[in-house]
């Protein structure tokens, strides 16, 4: 079914008569009877039966022309909408994010800057499928690819934020062992972050005290910072902001890291842009895990 066959059947079916039809819709009488005549062959049913000098809607064109209905206002502009929307997705860029938002966020923000066409729409959908960029944090990551194939992994140190007092003023590092007893903001245990830092208390043989449990990393800063309890901080994709207020404690025992993953995605070819934000996003976090140094 075409979309000319529709817009021709659209207009018979309304006006009951095949030769006024074509004279509105500035095409030849033949031409209209012919993609009739082919839609009939392809639905396998007549559309229009004779009825005196004319012709009526037979029942499944009446079918027919009912479903298509809501459609006719919009169809003589749907091949433009479609071009419209096709221009659109060439500038729009699909996140598919599931950690480090703090530093995706900033990413995006001075990518914006230089490029105020770029659409970026946020998403969390575990099929990849439907995704530019895929952003994650695993424990350790398992190579499905090379990197450098649209794939970007970097090891990020976990810090323990902790009050700046005079108990954790010594020392280059903490043991988790240290923090005994305190009490721990923490993100949800649906979040992947999490999962990875309870095996490290895990290891450690603690069962960390939790005071204060939520869905937002912003929220865990925040906390922190205001020394509601203590916690775990990624060095670098959490950002310094109020760290003048806590301790970043270098975790010593045991060795607390994860892997940031950036993985670009074939969906959109022909989009240009999803190739430059990638490089631009990797770049940019790359800088920050390199001035990441001497914090403890």
């Amino acid at each position: 079914m075409e979309l000319f066959q529709i817009r021709y059947f659209l207009e018979v079916a309304r006006r009951q008569h095949v030769r006024r039809s074509a004279e509105a819709l500035h095409v030849s009488q033949p031409a209209v009877t012919s993609a009739i005549h082919r839609l009939e062959t392809e639905l396998g049913v007549p559309l229009f039966v004779p009825s005196g000098r004319s012709i009526r809607l037979s029942p499944y064109g009446k079918f027919l022309y009912e479903e298509l209905l809501p459609l006719a206002g919009t169809l003589h502009s749907l091949p433009e909408r479609i071009r419209n929307f096709q221009a659109q997705e060439r500038t729009t860029i699909r996140l598919n994010v599931f950690a480090a938002w703090f530093i995706v966020m900033e990413a995006v923000v001075e990518f914006l800057r230089i490029d105020s066409d770029l659409s970026v729409q946020f998403i969390q959908q575990e099929h990849m499928e439907l995704a530019d960029i895929t952003i994650s944090t695993v424990h350790h990551y398992h190579a499905r690819k090379k990197q450098g194939e649209g794939l970007y992994v970097c090891t990020e140190p976990i810090y323990l934020a902790v009050p700046d007092i005079p108990r954790f003023r010594t020392g280059t590092g903490i043991s988790l062992c240290d923090v005994e007893g305190l009490g721990f903001v923490q993100l949800a245990e649906s979040k992947y972050f999490r999962k990875i830092c309870d095996g490290f208390c895990s290891q450690a043989g603690l069962y960390p005290h939790t005071i204060l449990e939520t869905d937002d990393p912003a929220t865990v800063r925040k906390q922190i910072c205001y020394n509601m309890g203590i916690g775990f901080w990624p060095a670098f994709t959490w950002g310094t902001h109020y760290t003048d207020r806590i301790l970043l404690k270098r975790i010593e025992k045991p060795e607390c890291t994860r892997d940031i993953v950036i993985e670009r995605h074939d969906v959109s070819g022909d989009n240009v842009h999803v190739q430059v934000f990638y490089d631009f996003l990797t770049r940019y976090i790359e800088f920050y895990r390199r001035q990441t140094v001497g914090i403890a």
